[in-house]
């Protein structure tokens, strides 16, 4: 049994490459391709060990101290599923149980129980072969148990690192993250949406609490941008949003103007009525739905190749001025990027970004709504902005909503894709 003392997060797969005994709880852990996670993996807590349990402690206490950028912000112990008669609890993850609020404070735990896969596995062999299945087996084995340590106010899930159990990691991550949020800083919390990269829910809701802290409220009133270009007010919000998405990006394709030439695509024309395009009407109406038949459509080759120019748009060059056509332009920029954020989500979660994916990406937006998210703001800001009434902020938020793709559709969605090959590439 072994025990792991993290902030933020980790992908449960990475730690588990180590073999027990060579931890060192006062080491960092990073993983290359996401340095956001850091993780201190502590040595078990064996029977008659209490040097181990000792460095724990000592490490937790020593952290409590730090600023909270230093702090623990949770604790993983993870508890591996017993099958062949085995205890759950070896005497020293007992006693770290039974003192946990002595030796945490306010740090939450979440005890993990791990390799839940080979227990289903297992389960359905047995139900095989007597024709049923016990339902309650994780609650004899695992749950109950703990209560009778823990008592029942210590918070517990199950995961498998295997594919076809993705939604127990992002389980995991969302309740690690409301406890965060609870019992340490909302701070800490929103850096570990932005760090995960296992939750689409969390990353939409990541975007819209860093647009509300630093620029979409104040839109509308043309507090923030005053004396820039509009290339200078985009750039801002086009970097706050790749940076909560958190893509592993090596060669910065999403920082580059070229990503943002695709970007700032039709919204030169936002002052124009939008006709009605075939997508509107040809496509399923529910975001999801829609991007997978536009990116099947294009992969099978029928949309034309995708060519992004590196000179901006004029209007771009332009010192923000406080109009309702700028207003559009910056409200069409942050609904689009972060639907296309969406969508290289479902295509390379974890990267690397090529610059082959972002063109199918934007290329598949724009099959899918763009025409009806710009048509929906620029009816917004003609009506409701012209009569003084509207709101930005809101308005931002909801479309961004109302295009949302759901974390429990993410697995179906990808597997409708298809692998996307992460090597393949072409120039801009």
């Amino acid at each position: 049994m072994w025990g792991q003392l993290l902030t933020f997060t980790y992908p449960l797969q990475h730690v588990a490459e180590h073999e027990r005994g060579e931890a060192d709880i006062n080491k960092e852990f990073t993983a290359p391709e996401n340095e956001r996670f850091v993780v201190h993996d502590s040595q078990g807590f064996e029977a008659g060990d209490s040097e181990n349990f000792a460095i724990a402690k000592d490490f937790i206490k020593r952290r409590r101290n730090m600023p909270l950028q230093d702090k623990i912000h949770a604790v993983w112990l993870c508890i591996s599923i017993p099958l062949a008669n085995e205890a759950l609890f070896e005497n020293g993850i007992e006693e770290f149980i039974k003192l946990r609020k002595e030796i945490l404070g306010d740090i939450p735990i979440i005890v993990v129980f791990t390799k839940y896969d080979t227990l289903v596995d297992k389960l359905e062999y047995d139900a095989s072969i007597s024709g049923e299945y016990d339902k309650t087996a994780l609650e004899d084995l695992c749950i109950q148990p703990l209560k009778e340590v823990a008592g029942s106010d210590i918070l517990h899930t199950t995961v498998s690192t295997e594919e076809e159990y993705e939604s127990t990691i992002r389980q995991l991550i969302d309740l690690t993250t409301t406890s965060v949020e609870k019992f340490v800083a909302s701070e800490a919390a929103l850096v570990m949406m932005i760090a995960q990269r296992a939750d689409i829910g969390l990353k939409v809701k990541a975007s819209i609490v860093i647009g509300k802290k630093r620029y979409w409220r104040g839109l509308a009133a043309s507090v923030n941008f005053k004396g820039f270009t509009m290339s200078d007010c985009l750039s801002v919000i086009h970097k706050d949003i790749i940076d909560v998405w958190n893509f592993n990006d090596p060669h910065c394709h999403l920082a580059s103007d070229q990503f943002k030439e695709l970007i700032l695509k039709d919204l030169d024309k936002a002052d124009e009525l939008m006709p009605k395009g075939p997508d509107m009407t040809d496509l399923p109406s529910e975001f999801g739905l829609a991007t997978i038949t536009a990116i099947l459509t294009l992969l099978a080759g029928a949309f034309p190749p995708i060519a992004a120019g590196v000179a901006l748009v004029e209007w771009a060059r332009d010192v923000y001025q406080h109009t309702n056509i700028v207003l559009q332009r910056i409200m069409t920029y942050i609904v689009d990027l972060t639907c296309v954020m969406q969508i290289l989500f479902l295509l390379a979660p974890t990267g690397p970004i090529s610059r082959h994916v972002i063109k199918i990406a934007t290329k598949a937006y724009e099959g899918a709504c763009k025409n009806k998210v710009h048509l929906a703001i620029q009816s917004y800001c003609v009506s409701a902005i012209c009569r003084g009434e509207g709101d930005a902020l809101e308005k931002i938020v909801r479309m961004i909503e109302d295009h949302s793709i759901k974390a429990e559709e993410v697995r179906g969605l990808r597997a409708q894709i298809g692998r996307v090959d992460p090597k393949a590439d072409e120039e801009w």
